[in-house]
């Protein structure tokens, strides 16, 4: 009887490992191969990987040294810093998360620039059979959202229009509403939007700001339902939510010194 295939036999992906034999093989070596001794150093063909490297270069994973020599770029440890960078965060926002939720009886989440987007990375729901809740991981754009009017909020002039031209305009939303609740936000420290999924939704959010740039490093929101109800009790769960933000931004300070704005718009 033939023993049984292994997951990488029965499921294998030859583009995929090429480019993880290339960048492995690049990470051991301390010197920059040229295409040749590359698919030498990996036994495949010039031919083979060819492609693969035009793919990697242009993706930013490598680079030429000089001529026909390679090296690996820094785009891999940049990649995976962001998840620890985002993980501490969540540690320190989930407690706080939760006691907000607690106290104004909303679900809540914190969300951090990534990209062209804003992501979840915590969040605290509560434990009942109805309430609006985000998940971690859901994305969100930058332009006319609340999570986007805290960032712009506190960007100089000149760099936020370099960030509202780098994120775009959906033209579906007005202009001039978004550029008066950044303006707000900038006085109150508060965004209340309604949600780009439904206009019966509404955002609230709040930037938490670093102590020593004052740039938006992650925004806290707490989505509902836009009703006469909600209406009647906003005042007090925007206390809570502007209470919440400043002890996260006095933890940040003590725990994470260092972090730095979450992205800076291309120049190119």
């Amino acid at each position: 009887m033939s023993d049984p295939q292994s997951k990488l036999q029965k499921y294998s992906a030859p583009a995929l490992e090429k480019g993880l034999d290339i960048i492995e093989f690049l990470s051991l070596t301390d010197s920059a191969p040229s295409l040749s001794q590359l698919a030498a150093g990996i036994g495949r063909s010039k031919s083979e990987i060819f492609r693969m490297m035009i793919v990697l270069e242009e993706r930013g994973y490598i680079r030429r040294a000089q001529g026909d020599q390679f090296v690996l770029t820094d785009r891999l440890g940049i990649l995976g810093a962001e998840r620890p960078l985002n993980n501490k965060l969540a540690d320190l926002a989930t407690p706080i998360l939760l006691e907000l939720s607690d106290k104004t009886r909303y679900s809540c989440h914190l969300s951090v620039l990534h990209g062209k987007n804003f992501i979840v990375v915590a969040h605290a729901t509560l434990a009942k059979s109805y309430g609006l809740s985000v998940q971690i991981g859901h994305t969100s754009p930058v332009m006319n959202t609340s999570a986007g009017a805290c960032f712009l909020a506190f960007l100089p002039d000149r760099k936020r229009l370099e960030f509202m031209s780098y994120f775009g305009d959906p033209d579906h939303r007005n202009h001039t509403e978004f550029a008066e609740e950044i303006e707000k936000c900038e006085q109150d420290h508060l965004v209340s939007m309604p949600s780009l999924e439904s206009d019966s939704i509404c955002e609230l959010s709040a930037p938490v700001l670093h102590t020593t740039h004052k740039g938006t490093v992650a925004v806290v929101t707490i989505p509902y339902m836009d009703t006469s109800k909600s209406k009647g009790i906003r005042q007090g769960i925007a206390d809570d939510l502007l209470a919440a933000t400043q002890l996260l931004r006095d933890k940040i300070s003590i725990t994470m010194p260092n972090l730095v704005l979450p992205a800076i718009a291309p120049t190119s």
